[in-house]
C-alpha cells in the first residue's frame, strides 16, 4: 500500500526495512495482532497509519513516535523531516499538541543508543529533537470521591471495533518507567495503578469497558466487575492492578492485557497513577457536616400544620435499610424530604462496590459533597437502648418509645340475646341411656345396646326436619353457643302434622329378640 502523503510514505518506508520482531513490538504497543508474517505486520501497521491519520490525529502521533523511537533505537539514520508546509506536514507538525497525546514506551530506545530515552518529535525547523516527556494529567475520566487521578502512565490506546473478533492489548510497565511509581510500594499504600476505559478520548466520562472483555496482569487472570450494574451507567469502577505488579528489581516489565471482543464502537484505554481515599477518611468528612435538630423539627411542624394534611403521629425506624442492623451513623441526603436516615458505613461501601449515588430511601440522586448527619435522628439514638428498633414521632416533633404509648381500653365482645331456634341441633349419644334414663350396662353377661337416638330442632316452618350435618359420638349434647338456650329434643318416633300439635311418644319397651348373644330395641310406633 502506497500513500500521496509525504509523512505516511516515509514511515513505510522505514517499516519496509525493520525486522520483524521490531514490527511485532510495533504492532504490541498500538493493540494490533502480532501474528503472523512480516508482510501481514507490516499491512496491520500501515493500515493502522492511514485510519489514524485523519480519525485520531494522536494515535497518529504514538504510532509514529515508536516507528521513529525503534529505529533510531535500532542505528539506523532517522528520516527526513516532514515538509512545513501541505496538509500533512501542516497537520502533524508537532506530536505534543493536545492533552491527549500518546507517547511511545520508555523502553524504546535503549539508553545507551546516543538518542533520549523519551523518544522525539519533529520541530518546525525540521531538526529531530529530543522532547520531555509532558505531565501525563488529563481531564479525561471523572474523580471519584474514592480515588482521585494524579497522572497517566501508559498511552493512551485505541480499541478498535472487533464485531465479529477478538483483540488483544498488550502494555509493558516497568516501575522506573515513571518516578510516581515509586510511591505505590511497599504495600498498603494510598498509591495505586489503575486501568481505565471510555467509549470516548474526550472527557471527563464515566468509565465503560466492552461487554465482552478480560483482563491479565503478567499471566494472572484479574477478578473484577468490568460490565457495572445493569442499566446503570457510571456504575463500572476502575481495574486496581496494584497487587499484581512487581515492583522489585524496578526494570521488571510487567505485562498487562486486555482482551476484547464483539464490539460495534471505538474504546479507548489507559493506566492511571491513582490516589486512593479510604472509607473512614470518607465517613469522616461526612460527619463534618450536619443537618441541625432545630430544622428537622420545624420541618415536621410544617407538614403537621398543612391544612391539606392530616398531621399524624409517624414511626421512625432505627435500622439501616440497606442492612438491617441498628444505625451507628445516621446519614441522609440534604434534598431529602424524609426523616428515615441510613448508615453511612454501609453506604459508602455500597458505592465502593457500584457506585450508583442514589438515596437508597427515596432514590433521590444524592451526591458524595450532599450526605451530612442527621442531629435529631443521632439524638435519638443516643437515648435509647441498642434493642430498640424504632420510635413514634409525633406532629410536634417529640418522640416517644412504644413503652411510653397510651394502653388501649380493653374491649369486651357484646353478647347477642338473639336465639336461633331454626338452627338449634341436639345429637344423642348411641351409647348413653335408654329412653327412660336408665345407663347402659351389661345385662346377663352380655352387652346391650340401644338404637340411637337423635333428634331435632322444629322448624318454625310448620315442621320440616332439617338433616344434621354430623353426629356427635360420646356426648350427651353439644350445643352450639353457651348463650343459647337448650334445644327442645323431639323424638323421632313422632309423627309431625301439621294440624294437630305433636304427642308425647309412649315409652318403647325391649321385645327383641337377640341375635348372636346380643339383644337389641325395637321400636315401638303409635299408629293414627
Amino acid at each position: 500500500m502506497s500513500s500521496s502523503n509525504p509523512d505516511i510514505r516515509q514511515l513505510e518506508r522505514i517499516i519496509s526495512n525493520m525486522l520483524n520482531k521490531n514490527l511485532q513490538q510495533i504492532c504490541s504497543s498500538h493493540g494490533l495482532k502480532t501474528s503472523g508474517v512480516k508482510a501481514n505486520l507490516q499491512n496491520r501497521i500501515k493500515d493502522a497509519l492511514h485510519e489514524n491519520y485523519t480519525s485520531d490525529p494522536s494515535n497518529f502521533d504514538a504510532i509514529r513516535n515508536t516507528i521513529l523511537s525503534i529505529q533510531n533505537g535500532s542505528g539506523r539514520s532517522s528520516m527526513a523531516p516532514p515538509p512545513a508546509s501541505g496538509s500533512g506536514g501542516q497537520s502533524h507538525a508537532n506530536g505534543s499538541r493536545n492533552n491527549y497525546a500518546a507517547y511511545p514506551y520508555n523502553s524504546y530506545p535503549q539508553p545507551s543508543s546516543g538518542v533520549s530515552q523519551q523518544g522525539g518529535v519533529y520541530s518546525h525547523g525540521g531538526v529531530l529533537q529530543p522532547f520531555s516527556r509532558v505531565s501525563q494529567s488529563d481531564n479525561l475520566f471523572k474523580n471519584t470521591p474514592f480515588y482521585t487521578i494524579e497522572t497517566r502512565v501508559s498511552t493512551l490506546y485505541t480499541c478498535a471495533v472487533m464485531s465479529n473478533h477478538r483483540n488483544s492489548i498488550n502494555i509493558v510497565l516497568k516501575p522506573n518507567d515513571y518516578p510516581g511509581l515509586a510511591n505505590c510500594y511497599p504495600h498498603p499504600s494510598p498509591m495505586r495503578v489503575m486501568v481505565f476505559c471510555g467509549d470516548d478520548n474526550t472527557g471527563p466520562q464515566d468509565i465503560q469497558f466492552p461487554q465482552n472483555a478480560e483482563l491479565k496482569v503478567n499471566g494472572a487472570d484479574i477478578k473484577h466487575n468490568l460490565r457495572g450494574l445493569k442499566n446503570k451507567p457510571g456504575s463500572t469502577r476502575p481495574v486496581d492492578i496494584t497487587q499484581h505488579l512487581r515492583w522489585r528489581p524496578n526494570t521488571y516489565s510487567n505485562n498487562i492485557e486486555f482482551t476484547y471482543a464483539l464490539t460495534q464502537k471505538k474504546y479507548y484505554l489507559a493506566l492511571y497513577l491513582c490516589k486512593a481515599h479510604s472509607i473512614d477518611d470518607l465517613v469522616a468528612k461526612v460527619k463534618t457536616k450536619k443537618i441541625s435538630k432545630a430544622s428537622v423539627v420545624k420541618e415536621i411542624s410544617k407538614k403537621a400544620n398543612d391544612p391539606d394534611i392530616v398531621a399524624t403521629s409517624q414511626v421512625l425506624s432505627l435500622l439501616c435499610p440497606l442492612t438491617y442492623m441498628k444505625l451507628k451513623i445516621p446519614c441522609r441526603g440534604t434534598s431529602c424530604n424524609h426523616i428515615q436516615c441510613f448508615d453511612a458505613n454501609s453506604f459508602m461501601q455500597l458505592q465502593e462496590q457500584g457506585p450508583t449515588w442514589s438515596c437508597p430511601i427515596c432514590y433521590k440522586p444524592v451526591l458524595f459533597e450532599a450526605l451530612a448527619i442527621d442531629e435529631y435522628v443521632e439524638e435519638v439514638l443516643k437515648n435509647t437502648s441498642e434493642s430498640l428498633h424504632q420510635v413514634t414521632i409525633e406532629p410536634d416533633g417529640q418522640w416517644r418509645t412504644k413503652a411510653e404509648d397510651p394502653e388501649p381500653s380493653p374491649s369486651r365482645p357484646t353478647i347477642s340475646t338473639k336465639i336461633e331456634d331454626d338452627d338449634d341441633l341436639s345429637i344423642l349419644s348411641d351409647s348413653h341411656g335408654f329412653p327412660n334414663g336408665t345407663g347402659t350396662g351389661m345385662t346377663n353377661g352380655r352387652n346391650t345396646f340401644s338404637t340411637p337416638s337423635r333428634s331435632f330442632a322444629q322448624s318454625g316452618n310448620g315442621g320440616n326436619l332439617r338433616t344434621p350435618s354430623r353426629s356427635i359420638r360420646d356426648t350427651p349434647s353439644a350445643p352450639r353457643s353457651n348463650n343459647k338456650r337448650p334445644a327442645e329434643v323431639i323424638d323421632l318416633t313422632l309423627s309431625s302434622d301439621e294440624d294437630e300439635p305433636p304427642a308425647r311418644a309412649p315409652k318403647r319397651q325391649n321385645q327383641g329378640q337377640t341375635l348372636n348373644g346380643l339383644s337389641y330395641a325395637s321400636p315401638t310406633y303409635n299408629h293414627y
